[in-house]
């Protein structure tokens, strides 16, 4: 029996490099089956989230809007951070007037999506939201980060207008000096370039109308510092 052992203790000492090696690609061998379990759990729960989203937006599609939400939860729990499920999830909100819900979920996307036009829409919704809410400065600042991001953008060009008029000074009570017809006349052209996104025109207009006629600005005084800000920021 000693001799057995013995002779084992020699072959495993001769061979000592070899059950090293050995040893090492065991190891190898659990580490890879372990990684690709994981793999294949991610692989199998990004495929889940992916059908998911493709099953809410058919049900947004067809303006199933409950149902939609549903979806879009089920595939948040598989990825809370999906900028994707965020944002549809925002969007079926949104249409069943759930403001707040939608809010939180368009600003995780302009928080954490890397992708600028996204990050836009995201904050040109949450504007809309904080419109639709009465919330005029938030809601113009929301805008104003948008067309940082996407000066292009027409609609929230005119939205931010729409904003900065809400909250101007003499919206809540008469001028202080009744417009002259020169001063309405060329407050009604300003108006026909602002519908056609035509900011600076209008904003040089009114200024050098304000030179003429100091009617101008003590009546429209507000509409020509609104118009001005959105020019300064499209610049």
């Amino acid at each position: 029996m000693k001799d057995k052992i013995q002779h084992i203790k020699a072959f495993i000492k001769k061979h000592k490099t070899l059950f090293v090696i050995l040893t090492v690609i065991k190891f190898a061998i659990k580490v890879g089956m372990v990684l690709y379990f994981l793999l294949k759990a991610n692989d199998t729960k990004a495929q889940s989230t992916n059908s998911l989203l493709r099953k809410g937006n058919k049900e947004y599609s067809k303006e199933k809007y409950n149902n939609a939400t549903e979806s879009y939860s089920k595939a948040l729990q598989l990825a809370p951070k999906d900028v994707r499920a965020n944002f549809n999830q925002g969007d079926a909100l949104f249409k069943l007037n759930q403001l707040d819900k939608a809010k939180e979920h368009f600003t995780i996307v302009a928080n954490t999506s890397t992708n600028t036009d996204i990050k836009a829409k995201a904050h040109y919704n949450i504007g809309n939201i904080l419109y639709k809410q009465e919330k005029w400065e938030e809601s113009a600042r929301a805008y104003k980060e948008s067309l940082k991001l996407n000066p292009k953008d027409e609609q929230a060009k005119y939205n931010l207008m729409m904003a900065l008029a809400k909250i101007k000074k003499g919206e809540k009570g008469k001028p202080s000096e009744q417009p002259s017809e020169y001063a309405r006349k060329l407050k009604a052209k300003a108006d026909e370039l602002i519908k056609q996104n035509k900011f600076e025109e209008a904003y040089t207009l009114m200024e050098n109308g304000s030179k003429v006629d100091k009617t101008v600005k003590k009546s429209y005084g507000d509409f020509i510092k609104n118009t001005k800000d959105i020019v300064d920021i499209l610049k």
